[in-house]
């Protein structure tokens, strides 16, 4: 055998480690998932003489998915990663079950063969596990089209496994980081977007709204009577509290809508596409009876309202802290009239 039979990239055996390691520390320098898995996978490929690979990650306790393509374009990579399939199917399945790789010379008559692929002339692949931290976070699959992959050699199958361990560790890197971008523009006790997130979204609603020419609502809900539960029955029951407020407020609103929590007992609400002032206040007294009417079984004497103040942007037309402040304000207005009531906000002359 010689030497370009043992190794598909024609190195020699030192060359083929020399240019995986090479390869390994330009990666390392690639901060953008997508682009280090593009660099990855077709480094990889070409090492192993290969037409492309997929990254197959979790969808799901029971699912998988296909999530990135790199080559292999006879497979409709928007198609494929469309629906999801049982953590038990395909290759994929068989190493994610068994957490060993399996490489599959003849694909289309193995026992794991799914027909889609068969179709668009898959004939050998290689999957192998990506090891996290607890457990395996994935799964990538080295594809040969129309021909069939040479014998793996020790050497190409433990580059393979430096590539998947890798790639592991960037499929970890980036769910960490996705992680704690949610924290970070969310509310840790009812999930609801927090400050930073509505602000963003503001911004985008306040340009749709001029492009659509419709009606946005900034409205800021405080609740009345609540600081009786916290002091006098205890911050779990409060909790608990908040978390039936905030599922009422969210069935008075709409799909398109938002509801955050800025903290304490304090939530603020965007309502788009709206025509006409009577529909703004028509919503928002709707999430005032929802909060009077969902939320005040078993409490006793600690009844909670809501006091709710609204800016209505663009007859308001304000930059978005200034538009908050207006709803801010209209809501203690509600507040000193009684609350469990609308304000809204009068534009300034």
């Amino acid at each position: 055998m010689t030497a370009r039979d043992e190794h598909p990239a024609g190195y020699d055996e030192i060359g083929y480690w020399r240019a995986a390691v090479k390869t390994t520390t330009s990666l390392l320098q690639i901060f953008s998932f997508a682009a280090f898995f593009d660099a990855a996978a077709s480094t990889l490929a070409a090492l192993l003489n290969a037409d492309g690979a997929a990254l197959i990650i979790h969808d799901g306790p029971d699912r998988l998915r296909y999530r990135l393509f790199y080559g292999v374009e006879q497979i409709n990579h928007e198609a494929i990663g469309k629906y999801s399939f049982s953590a038990r199917d395909g290759t994929a399945g068989h190493v994610l079950t068994t957490g060993k790789y399996l490489f599959t010379p003849d694909y289309p008559n193995s026992e794991n063969a799914m027909p889609e692929f068969v179709d668009a002339g898959l004939r050998s692949n290689l999957v192998l596990p990506l090891p996290g931290p607890a457990g395996f976070v994935g799964a990538i699959a080295i594809s040969w089209i129309y021909r069939n992959a040479a014998p793996l050699t020790e050497t190409s199958l433990a580059i393979a496994e430096m590539f998947a361990a890798l790639v592991g560790s960037a499929v970890y890197r980036e769910e960490l980081q996705n992680q704690l971008e949610e924290l970070s523009l969310t509310d840790p006790l009812t999930g609801l977007p927090n400050r930073r997130m509505l602000m963003m979204r503001l911004i985008e609603a306040q340009k749709r709204a001029v492009r659509n020419q419709t009606l946005l609502v900034l409205a800021v809900l405080d609740l009345d009577g609540f600081k009786a539960i916290n002091d006098r029955l205890g911050h779990a029951a409060g909790d608990r509290k908040l978390l039936q407020c905030a599922g009422a407020i969210r069935t008075a609103i709409r799909d398109i809508d938002m509801l955050a929590r800025f903290g304490g007992d304090e939530f603020v609400i965007i309502l788009e596409d709206l025509r006409s002032p009577q529909e703004v206040r028509a919503i928002l007294e709707r999430v005032v009876r929802a909060v009077d009417q969902q939320v005040n079984d078993n409490v006793g004497p600690y009844k909670v309202t809501a006091s709710l103040g609204a800016a209505i942007y663009p007859i308001d037309c304000k930059e978005p802290d200034i538009l908050l402040k207006n709803a801010d304000e209209a809501m203690y207005l509600a507040k000193r009239k009684g609350g469990n009531q609308v304000h809204i906000a009068e534009p300034e002359a």
